[in-house]
């Protein structure tokens, strides 16, 4: 095999299009297809693609190849960068962010990196949190910034950097911020209410659904929309409840319509946090340029 099928691989598997790989590597889909071919007749040892299913996904040991063929580009690239490290890191830098993170990460941080390295290349993708950290450790993405609670796991051979604190909070335009009484409310008092939550996934959500199983309450799920800001509105316009970032709800354009409700046995804490790889790379002063850079904005914010 030669390192050109071994990129032809990872682009397929990565885009999960021949001919999106093709444009990623700038070659006509029959000669990425040629490479394809090649790099499956060299492992020989069983189908890298299931294409009994449109569009192809890996097979099993096609994801266990991907990985280690992350791993061998990721060290032909650290090589390389030892004959050019006095101009600097140089190359795509693949980065992750959590949902609902989005806006505070890709704006002045950002900003910040594509000054000092003007030869990195920066592709962002976004997802929960959970699948980002499994995106580090497959060698998928350079790093991610995740909003962790205590149920998040990171596994060995990856750093987690707490960058800054940041409460979930149960927000509503029905109710007020306490009971009557001024006794704040409980889940067992919200339990008739309909909640606006993120799709399954969310570890926010799950946080959730865990704290009302343990008092064997159901939860009412009113509907499951993508993204706190667009949950927001609808609580804006509406009854029902919902959970958010305090930052972002700080920084949404409907808090003036909603209240924080103060919930005694409900209390979730959560730290936007950096998770990167423990083995030193050729990105990782663009990285800490990173982390700091996320620092002064938690910082900066109210």
């Amino acid at each position: 095999m030669n390192l050109q099928d071994l990129q032809a691989f990872v682009a397929v598997a990565e885009t999960g299009s021949v001919n999106r790989a093709a444009a990623r590597l700038h070659l006509t889909q029959p000669a990425t297809t040629r490479r394809i071919q090649s790099f499956e007749a060299a492992m020989g040892d069983g189908p890298l693609f299931d294409r009994s299913v449109k569009p192809a996904v890996l097979t099993a040991l096609g994801s266990h190849v991907l990985e280690h063929c992350r791993r061998v580009l990721g060290a032909v690239a650290e090589l390389e960068a030892c004959t050019s490290s006095s101009a600097g890191p140089a190359g795509e830098l693949r980065a992750g962010v959590a949902h609902g993170l989005g806006e505070m990460v890709l704006t002045t941080p950002l900003d910040v990196l594509r000054r000092a390295y003007p030869r990195v290349r920066l592709r962002i993708s976004s997802s929960w949190s959970t699948e980002l950290i499994e995106a580090v450790r497959s060698g998928a993405i350079d790093f991610a910034i995740g909003l962790l609670t205590e149920a998040h796991a990171v596994p060995a051979g990856l750093l987690r950097v707490p960058l800054g604190a940041e409460q979930v909070v149960v927000v509503s335009s029905s109710r007020e911020a306490t009971r009557r009484d001024g006794t704040p409310w409980r889940l067992r008092d919200l339990a008739d209410d309909g909640w606006f939550l993120n799709p399954p996934g969310c570890g926010c959500r799950a946080a959730l659904v865990k704290s009302f199983d343990r008092l064997q309450l159901p939860l009412q799920v009113a509907a499951e929309v993508f993204g706190e800001d667009l949950q927001l509105s609808l609580l804006s316009h509406g009854g029902g409840l919902g959970l958010v970032p305090r930052r972002q709800f700080d920084e949404s354009a409907y808090r003036h319509g909603l209240r924080i409700l103060d919930v005694l046995d409900f209390q979730l804490g959560a730290t936007v946090t950096l998770i990167r790889n423990a083995t030193p790379g050729r990105f990782d002063p663009v990285i800490d340029t990173a982390e700091q850079a996320l620092r002064d904005k938690l910082a900066a914010s109210p």
